[in-house]
């Protein structure tokens, strides 16, 4: 595998990785949404 080959994939591999984890935060935040909390403001509870 090329250079290029390396960073090609490891691009698509971050984008995939950021768009699950923007999934999941908005998940979690419509899962709290009737608490009035976002995901980030309650990992500050614990």
């Amino acid at each position: 595998m090329t250079e290029a080959q390396r960073a090609g994939f490891s691009r698509c591999n971050n984008a995939t990785l950021r768009r699950a984890a923007r999934r999941l935060g908005r998940f979690y935040d419509d899962a709290l949404a009737p608490s009035g909390l976002k995901g980030t403001q309650f990992g500050l509870l614990f």
